[in-house]
């Protein structure tokens, strides 16, 4: 089943086309090349080329067990009015096991005819291991004889010589959760796992990842979630049934600021 998980980082995909004016315009007459199409991320307001994409099951429901992701794949030659298939392979930097933390949609990888854009299907899979581990999927495009791999890569700082891959992409899988920028310790307490799922789940937070942003969940809400949760957690004491966190020995508490 098809799951929507949270991506820690955002990471734009640009399907793009040729555009100019029918008289003008000039078809490609060079050998047909294949390769990811620039994704990119923010540092210090600048718009900067990756070649790499973080996928975190951290803010998805704890019943979320995979997701399917598709990643583009363009060529920079002439469209055929037939399908070609392009070659990929995973590289042996990879530590994701194909079978139990991924699977490939399709053995086959196609670029439909008529069109510049293929895509990669992706089943990738929540395990218990993704808690405290990354684990990497690292695609490479390869020739074939439907297609070159003319343009590898850019350099993208000239004063370290560092360079973005146009033929390979490197998928960061894990479920590693961590303190959202928007949890005050003094109205929040300390952090866990547990606690997170718990207030989302009393406090109806449809999206987790809103903890994350400080412009969504201000630090009024912040203060009215803490209070919320200690009365909640006030409540089920009083009643017998204290809740503890994940080592069943140490009660749930909030903040100093809302006892």
């Amino acid at each position: 089943m098809k799951r929507n998980i949270y991506v820690i980082a955002v990471i734009l995909f640009f399907f793009g086309g040729i555009i100019g004016c029918k008289k003008d315009l000039k078809t490609y007459e060079g050998e047909g090349g294949i390769y990811f199409p620039s994704s990119y991320r923010f540092s210090n307001g600048l718009q900067i080329g990756v070649d790499s994409t973080l996928i975190s099951f951290a803010y998805a429901k704890t019943t979320a067990k995979d997701s399917t992701i598709f990643l583009p794949v363009k060529i920079d030659g002439k469209v055929a009015d037939i399908d070609r298939e392009f070659k990929l392979s995973i590289t042996p930097a990879s530590t994701a096991v194909e079978g139990t933390h991924y699977e490939m949609l399709s053995k086959t990888f196609i670029i439909p005819a008529n069109q510049i854009t293929g895509v990669i299907g992706i089943s990738l899979k929540r395990t218990p291991d993704m808690l405290d581990k990354n684990f990497l999927l690292v695609l490479k495009l390869e020739e074939n004889t439907n297609f070159k791999t003319l343009m590898q890569d850019v350099v993208i700082n000239t004063t370290t010589g560092k360079k973005k891959s146009y033929i390979q992409h490197t998928l960061w899988i894990n479920d590693i959760l961590k303190k959202p920028r928007s949890w005050l310790d003094t109205y929040m307490g300390p952090f866990s796992r547990k606690k997170l799922f718990l207030l989302a789940d009393l406090a109806e937070i449809n999206d987790i990842a809103d903890l994350d942003n400080t412009s969504i969940t201000t630090i009024p809400k912040t203060i009215y979630y803490g209070t919320f949760m200690q009365r909640y957690l006030n409540e089920m004491r009083a009643m017998g049934k204290t809740i503890y966190e994940e080592d069943g020995v140490t009660e749930m508490i909030m903040g100093p600021s809302v006892q």
